[in-house]
């Protein structure tokens, strides 16, 4: 019985144990936000009478360059 306890507290402790950090990836620039299409949008749902609260803005897209 004491042997069931032990190996149960053991696959506990390994279960709750954290991970090592790992680093985040640097290879894509910072989000740039799209503050015309902000504007449009918050003028929209002013006009329209709607609240509007942003979770993350929208994006400026960057078109991939190919070589031809």
């Amino acid at each position: 019985m004491k042997q069931i306890l032990a190996l149960t507290g053991a696959v506990l402790v390994a279960g709750c144990s954290s991970l090592p950090m790992q680093q985040a990836e640097t290879r894509q620039p910072l989000q740039v936000c799209d503050t015309a299409l902000m504007q449009r949008i918050e003028q929209r749902a002013l006009d329209s009478r709607v609240q509007l609260y942003w979770v993350n803005c929208p994006a400026i897209r960057r078109e991939a360059k190919t070589a031809s």
